[in-house]
């Protein structure tokens, strides 16, 4: 008995020595990795509120604020500066570890005993730590909504609070981004099912989302306070991106996170057939309601993908723990399962592609005052300057900007904009250099495609 005891304890201090070493590895992740465009518009689309400029009226964007607000008082703090950018993905590491935290809890309160592997499993996944540790409002809604399910789970029977507590969670998840719906959409059916069941009553299950109507209440507060309107708050957050008129396949991706984390989806869909009770179950409704999600989704990028994961790992985990032969071999199977995403990981902090991204923001700093302005276009490096139109990224073609056009027909002429506004600094991917208003007013830098207004 004492021999599997300490056989026992052995396999879980290895477990939180690989674990610890992981989360080292995501925080390096987060401060070396290559910055997602999607980055640079948050921070931005933050100083643009902080300018005073109204979302949707005074510059285009496709999603809420109050992601973007939480990030105000940091770039206050820090002012225009590469500090203000860091201090965003440093408070966006927080919050991936929230995430982390509240799915250890989840697995902790329905798995039991495979906490820490899940946490590992989790953690190794490159979709997962990849885009989690980026800077975008899908770490803070993803955070609210786990801890909202944390709730649900802490105790076999749901207590009233737990289930208050959890609404205001729901709540202010849809609130920083709408797709939390698709979270929300399991928990009603959960839900009702208990209710069903009589687990819980159909009076708890309308106080619920009375709860989560209710915590909007501020949220829509703030849109009539700035004049927005719900038809505003509609065409931006849904009817553009349900019609972009560039969209790709789930396949795409779905094969790259298949041959990045071959062992965890291997076990996950293994661990479909292990679970038990209601609970476990409910996991796994959980687990595949949001894998498929992303079918409905015209344009399903990497970070579409993420909501799964935790419960993908859950199920992974419990697998190994149910299955003998699985657990027997524990540490070879978590040796095959960290093979790629250590190479990857080791690769994108080893090579700091974010280097050349920071010299440019920069040097764009540096080059002009907080009076100028700038076309970016594809929101490369124009963080902390005013922008020549309403519509400041994805100006490429068959981009948000052609799709809202498209859909609300508005002029946009950026040869006109930038003759007006003669912006200090350009960047040329999108725009004719044989064009007058170009070839007679600017000068290339040392960066591709970045030109520089000359001195007349």
């Amino acid at each position: 008995m004492e021999k599997i005891c300490k056989k026992i304890e052995l396999k879980t201090i290895i477990e939180i020595i690989i674990l610890v070493a992981l989360l080292i590895v995501s925080f390096l992740l987060c401060i070396n990795q290559y910055y997602d465009h999607d980055e640079f518009e948050a921070v931005h689309t933050s100083w643009k509120i902080m300018q005073g400029q109204v979302i949707y009226l005074d510059f285009f964007q496709q999603k809420p604020p109050f992601f973007h607000i939480t990030m105000i008082p940091l770039i206050r703090y820090f002012s225009d500066s590469i500090y203000s950018l860091y201090a965003c993905k440093i408070y966006c590491y927080i919050l991936f570890l929230g995430i982390v935290y509240a799915s250890f809890l989840i697995s902790k309160n329905v798995f039991g005993k495979s906490k820490y592997l899940m946490t590992i499993l989790l953690l190794s996944c490159t979709f997962f730590t990849d885009k989690l540790t980026e800077i975008r409002p899908d770490t803070l809604y993803i955070m609210l909504i786990m801890f909202s399910l944390a709730f649900l789970y802490k105790n076999i029977k749901i207590k009233k609070s737990a289930l208050i507590i959890s609404a205001v969670l729901a709540g202010l998840s849809f609130a920083v981004l709408p797709k939390a719906v698709f979270y929300i959409f399991t928990i009603f059916v959960i839900l009702s099912v208990r209710a069903l069941l009589k687990k819980i009553s159909v009076k708890d299950l309308i106080i619920y989302f009375i709860t989560m109507g209710l915590t909007l209440t501020p949220f829509i507060s703030y849109f009539a306070l700035k004049s927005i309107s719900f038809q505003d708050y509609w065409f931006f957050n849904f009817t553009i991106n349900y019609n972009f008129i560039e969209t790709f396949s789930p396949l795409r991706n779905i094969q790259l996170i298949f041959f990045e984390n071959d062992i965890l989806y291997t076990l996950g869909l293994l661990g479909i057939f292990c679970l038990k009770g209601l609970r476990q179950k409910e996991i796994g409704f959980i687990a595949i309601f949001l894998y498929l999600s992303v079918f409905l989704i015209n344009v399903p990028n990497k970070q579409y993908y993420v909501p799964a994961i935790p419960f993908i790992a859950m199920i992974a985990a419990n697998a190994i723990k149910r299955i003998r032969f699985l657990d027997k071999n524990i540490f070879v199977i978590l040796l095959f399962a960290l093979l790629f995403p250590a190479s990857f990981f080791y690769n994108n902090i080893q090579i700091k592609r974010s280097l050349p991204q920071i010299s440019q923001i920069n040097y764009v700093l540096y080059m002009t005052n907080k009076n100028d302005r700038v076309y970016d276009g594809s929101i490369y490096f124009n963080l902390f300057r005013q922008d020549v139109d309403y519509f400041w990224f994805s100006i490429r073609p068959k981009g948000v900007a052609e799709t809202y056009r498209m859909l609300r027909p508005r002029e946009y002429d950026i040869y006109k904009d930038i003759e007006i506004h003669k912006p200090k600094i350009i960047y040329t991917k999108y725009l004719d250099i044989e064009n007058p208003v170009i070839k007679n007013n600017y000068e290339p830098t040392h960066f591709n495609r970045m030109y520089i207004r000359s001195e007349q």
